[in-house]
């Protein structure tokens, strides 16, 4: 996980303090390996993203002097989640070709 702290501006609206702001990067697991029982390759993929939240509450300070109250998404905790990779093949070019189904 890593950490920032930032000020939070909503139109023209900011925090009087830097408040911390967390996001989730890193490597998660992935693999292509062919399937004799299936005659294809089989592809695994993670993507490392949020994995507990909660909901934090800030003041922030307008130019004209009022106050208003806004809501944001604090991270908490990260982790690796599997994800769909067969949406295209890749070639040995590293370009992305679309596979078509049969009916």
């Amino acid at each position: 996980m890593k950490y920032t702290t930032t000020s939070i501006v909503i139109s023209g609206c900011a925090t009087a303090e830097p408040v911390e702001i967390n996001s989730c990067s890193g490597n998660c697991g992935t693999s292509s390996m062919y399937s004799a029982e299936a005659n294809t390759m089989m592809h695994y993929c993670s993507c490392c993203q949020e994995a507990t939240t909660s909901q934090k509450e800030v003041e922030l300070m307008c130019p004209d002097g009022s106050k208003v109250k806004h809501s944001y998404i604090h991270v908490e905790s990260c982790g690796c989640h599997v994800t769909d990779c067969d949406a295209g093949t890749t070639t040995a070019t590293g370009t992305t070709r679309q596979r078509r189904r049969r009916r």
